[in-house]
């Protein structure tokens, strides 16, 4: 993908997880958005984007999730995030409300 961010994907009980990981900032957040977006299969219900191993994500990778949703929304699909609960990442999405708009999870099981 980018020198910074990677994904994965993969089909878990008729739900798309989508793994980022690395960096996620103003540099590669479109590409990041996309990436996702091309992965994530029409016939799951629910996208999961797991950001456990994602080191950083700045003001551009919270505007890709809320975009993302956005998107799916669209398509009929509900996007879902994982932030385990310490991680640093979950205090900057609580400050952006992102939680009241998409489901934050604390581990994808």
């Amino acid at each position: 993908m980018t020198a910074y961010a990677e994904v994965d994907a993969w089909m878990s009980n008729s739900v798309q997880v989508v793994r980022v990981s690395g960096e996620v900032d103003l540099t590669n957040a479109v590409v990041v958005r996309d990436a996702i977006s091309q992965v994530a299969s029409v016939d799951a219900g629910v996208i999961v984007v797991d950001l456990t191993e994602t080191a950083y994500l700045d003001s551009s990778g919270i505007a890709m999730l809320f975009r993302l949703a956005e998107r799916l929304a669209q398509s009929r699909q509900e996007l879902r995030v994982v932030v385990p609960p310490d991680s640093p990442l979950r205090a900057a999405l609580e400050l952006t409300d992102l939680p009241q708009t998409i489901p934050v999870l604390h581990t994808l099981e």
